[in-house]
């Protein structure tokens, strides 16, 4: 945490001034843990995006990929992109077709073997990425997986839970319980499925 840039004056707890635990280089085996791969689509977010780039590089995940791909911000958002850049994989400024293609083109670059993306405005809780990681060693038929999501207002407090549950394709046409921030899947069913549908604005999400 320390040698990240100073948060904003009066930012505290985390990710500002609290981290995950560290945890260690390698697992048990001596093998290196999977490489998680975090793709930020983002626009004009200066006021939300840089929690949620602490909140995934304070995570102390020793193997991680963080890429954000920004669709041509003039809030201000570049510059705080910007002050990250030795932290992040890639990141680029430019003008995109819109969430889809933003993501899309983030997972292109990734080179990691558990998937996941975080949106500008959202934050994950401290220790998401380790438990990821070993719920998917420990399941190793397991496509995807996915948790309870809390909601947060504009000042990041809490103000709605969205609990997930079990279920198959007839109940997920009826309620959609997978909460896109806490879903996480492998490269290979990323790629089964063929990625995103890019034309999609608002359900890409569901439609995946």
């Amino acid at each position: 945490m320390d040698e990240l840039p100073t948060p904003p004056a009066m930012k505290n707890g985390w990710p500002w001034t609290e981290e995950s635990q560290q945890i260690a280089e390698r697992l048990p085996t001596g093998e290196a843990w999977p490489r998680v791969s975090i793709v930020t689509p983002s626009y004009n977010q200066a006021a939300y995006i840089e929690e949620t780039i602490r909140s995934v590089l304070l995570q102390g995940y020793p193997n991680l990929e963080y890429i954000v791909m920004d669709g041509g911000s003039t809030d201000g958002s570049v510059d705080i992109i910007r002050k990250y850049d030795p932290w992040l994989a890639y990141w680029s400024s430019e003008p995109d077709r819109g969430q889809g293609h933003a993501i899309s083109k983030g997972f292109e670059k990734a080179t990691g073997v558990i998937f996941g993306w975080l949106n500008s405005d959202d934050v994950y809780c401290r220790g998401t990425l380790e438990l990821v990681a070993r719920l998917f060693l420990n399941t190793p038929n397991v496509g995807f997986l996915y948790g309870d999501c809390s909601v947060i207002d504009q000042g990041s407090s809490k103000i709605d839970h969205i609990e997930s549950q079990p279920g198959g394709p007839a109940e997920f046409l009826t309620r959609c319980f997978i909460p896109q921030p806490s879903t996480f899947f492998r490269r290979t069913a990323w790629k089964t499925v063929g990625g995103i549908n890019e034309a999609l604005h608002y359900s890409l999400d569901y439609d995946l």
